[in-house]
């Protein structure tokens, strides 16, 4: 029954760090609606 346990809690771990950074990549990339650089007169605005 312990082994059960730990079994289920090595998978959270290793499973609920690859989903945050999958799903940040994810949102990172679909909300990237600006594809120039950055310019000198972006940040007078």
């Amino acid at each position: 029954m312990y082994q059960d346990y730990t079994a289920i809690l090595l998978m959270l771990l290793t499973a609920i760090p690859l989903a945050v950074v999958a799903g940040t990549i994810f949102f990172y990339i679909r909300n990237n609606d600006r594809k120039t650089p950055l310019k000198r007169e972006d940040f007078y605005r």
